[in-house]
């Protein structure tokens, strides 16, 4: 198991907020970044989801913002090896934002 520095960490957690927000509106992004099965593959569909986030920014009120992103391509590319550790990470932060995002919708809050 990789040791991640704090600021890795706090770069996951903020991945995996944009990826719960752009989940929100294109679930099956998240799955796809689930199977990926390389450190290339992944980036590769972290790109996609960067361009969603744009696409939501047009259609709605709503900003995404994705330097976290990039900041975790960066992160990946530092522990290729070890990336299915990353992605693993970054998918529980951004199943639990996802889950909150649905359920203050339902709360009304």
């Amino acid at each position: 198991m990789v040791q991640f520095e704090q600021n890795e960490m706090e770069t996951m957690k903020n991945s995996g907020q944009v990826l719960g927000k752009v989940a929100d509106h294109y679930i099956s992004d998240l799955y796809q970044l689930d199977r990926t099965r390389t450190a290339e593959e992944f980036i590769k569909q972290l790109k996609n989801i960067c361009l969603r986030a744009i696409s939501i920014g047009k259609k709605s009120d709503e900003m995404v913002y994705t330097k976290p992103l990039a900041d975790l391509m960066d992160i990946i590319n530092k522990h290729k090896e070890n990336y299915d550790e990353i992605k693993d990470i970054v998918l529980v932060y951004a199943t639990f934002y996802l889950g909150a995002i649905k359920y203050s919708r339902t709360r009304g809050d």
